[in-house]
Formats: C-alpha cells, sequence, structure tokens
C-alpha cells in the first residue's frame, strides 16, 4: 500500500497508519510505537521485538527424528517458550532402529540450540525456554564461526582419510552439532529480525541452509568410512578430498572479500574438479568411488552459493 507524506510544521513529515493494522493491534491514540532504521527501510512495530512467545505442541506419535525437528524449527521461528506434549514415553529411532526416551530426545534437541533450556521435564510434558537475549547485532559473529567450523571438519576428514585414523574422523560429528547450533540460531535472528540490509535477508537465509547440507553431507561421509569403509583410500581420492576443501576455503574467502573475477575462477575450478572425477572413477577403487561421490554434491551446492553471494553485491 501506499501513503502520502503529510507536512507538519517546518521540519517534520507524518504518515498516517492503516486504520486495520492499529486495530489488530490494539493502538490508541496518545500510545507509543517503535520505530527501526535500516538505511531505505522503516520498520514500524507496536513495541520493542520480544520473540513470539509461548507455543505448545502434541508429538504423539512421531519419530525422534521428526520431534527434533519440530522442536528447532519452532526455535528458529523465534519462540521463547516451547512445550512439548506426548502421551508417548519413548519414539522410535528410524535409522538407529531403536526406541528412544522423550527425555532425551527433548535434551538431545536443545544441546542443537544457543542459549535454551530445559526447565521442565514432567510425564508427557516438557518445556523447552529460551534464556539468552538475541540481537541482530550477533549475526555477522555467528555466520562466520559457522565457516571456521565447516573448514574445520574439511580438515578433520582430510587428516582422518590420509592419516587413516578414525579417531579423527568420529570427532567431525562433534564438529557438525556445533555446526548446527550455530545455522538454528542465525536462522532465528534472522527470522525474529532480518538482516540489517532488509532486501537481502531472504539470500543470507539461503546461504545459511546451504551451508548446513554441506556440513551435514561432510558429517555423513564421515559416518560411513568410519563404519562401513576401509580407510585405504588412494593418493588420488585424498587429493580429490582436498580439492573439495580448497574450494570452499576459497569461497570463505571470497565471501568476505567479494571479487567478481573470483567468482569466474570458482566456477572454472568446479568445472574442472568434476572432469577430474569422472576421468578416474573408472580407475579408482569402490571405496574411493563411495567416498569422492559422497561429497560431489557439494561441488553443486557451491554453485548455488556462489550465485548467492553474487547477489548479494559488494
Amino acid at each position: 500500500m501506499k501513503r502520502k507524506l503529510v507536512r507538519q510544521g517546518h521540519n517534520t513529515l507524518t504518515l498516517s497508519l492503516p486504520r486495520r493494522w492499529c486495530e489488530i493491534n490494539k493502538l490508541k491514540e496518545g500510545e507509543e510505537v517503535e520505530l527501526s532504521e535500516k538505511l531505505n527501510c522503516l520498520l514500524v512495530s507496536k513495541e520493542a521485538y520480544r520473540g513470539s512467545g509461548e507455543i505448545k505442541v502434541d508429538v504423539s506419535g512421531l519419530d525422534r527424528s521428526t520431534i527434533m525437528l519440530l522442536i528447532q524449527s519452532l526455535y528458529t521461528y523465534g519462540h521463547n517458550l516451547i512445550t512439548i506434549n506426548s502421551k508417548d514415553s519413548k519414539a522410535r529411532h528410524v535409522l538407529g532402529e531403536k526406541d528412544v526416551s522423550m527425555p532425551k530426545i527433548v535434551h538431545d534437541s536443545v544441546n542443537r540450540l544457543v542459549g535454551a533450556e530445559v526447565i521442565s521435564s514432567l510425564k508427557g510434558e516438557y518445556k523447552i525456554q529460551v534464556i539468552t537475549d538475541d540481537s541482530r547485532e550477533k549475526f555477522d559473529v555467528v555466520l562466520r564461526r559457522i565457516f571456521l567450523l565447516i573448514t574445520e571438519m574439511f580438515e578433520c576428514l582430510e587428516q582422518g582419510i590420509e592419516k587413516r585414523d578414525k579417531e579423527i574422523i568420529e570427532n567431525i560429528a562433534l564438529q557438525q552439532a556445533n555446526v548446527k547450533k550455530f545455522i538454528n540460531y542465525s536462522l532465528r535472528i534472522l527470522n525474529k529480525f532480518g538482516h540489517e540490509q532488509a532486501e537481502k535477508s531472504n539470500f543470507y537465509f539461503a546461504i545459511i541452509n546451504f551451508l548446513g547440507k554441506i556440513s551435514e553431507i561432510i558429517k555423513n561421509t564421515a559416518g560411513y568410512t568410519v563404519v562401513e569403509g576401509s580407510l585405504n583410500q588412494s593418493k588420488q581420492a585424498c587429493l580429490l578430498i582436498k580439492e573439495i576443501g580448497e574450494e570452499f576455503s576459497r569461497y570463505y574467502d571470497l565471501f568476505y572479500k567479494y571479487d567478481i573475477k573470483k567468482t569466474s575462477e570458482l566456477h572454472v575450478e568446479r568445472d574442472k574438479f568434476k572432469g577430474r572425477f569422472y576421468k578416474l572413477y573408472k580407475k579408482i577403487s569402490k571405496d574411493d568411488v563411495f567416498i569422492v561421490a559422497s561429497l560431489m554434491p557439494i561441488a553443486d551446492i557451491m554453485l548455488d552459493l556462489i550465485e548467492l553471494r553474487m547477489a548479494i553485491g559488494y
């Protein structure tokens, strides 16, 4: 909708608020509203953002993974008090082929959420409270931390496979848990406040989701390497794995020091990498193919990340 600015006095322009919006928010003459300035945007709200309050959900009959994803989703949405009700004392962990207790599922979920605590764990009802103050100013610090943690995951995978050290590889799951924490928190900040450059919020949201997918791919590849693999990868496979990690490091540099020429270099290196793999896959072992092919989707995700960084611009 469009509204005309009306001059009031010598230096003031006034703007009328939509009647329906005022009625919904129960605003009356003389009350104060909160104004937030962000570049060419002006956000008008009934009060400074304090979160989305409380929500209650019933998870009876759901499996473990769905319950954990639901809790994370409610957290990233911005809720400050989440009450989980369930008639079940356990839920099925499909991948692990076992039943897991509800208290453990709730506590495992909360461990992936920055600033959240289980404040009540009664039979059939579990309360999760976010006890930290969220602010837009924390976003940049959290995003950089995500980049650094994923870089460390790549390094551990490379070293673990090269040195045939399962202990190093097993550590990747813990690293990914930390990545997931920060990803959930950054999405929560974006959803509550948006980016300081409001028109770029959706781009950052997509970037963070793609970073999360990359961390999941590394974790899953590492898991299968330890459980199913022989850790007997050839030097050729190790080099390919290292190249994927280096590609991500170059993107990290590009993200914070944007240069259109570097985006072209990343495109070229990605295409060359895929070409090298296709030439080698018939010559290397099945274990090699499995590991490298598991990581291959990262090359395609990198293309999406490059496009998003170009959209954000300088």
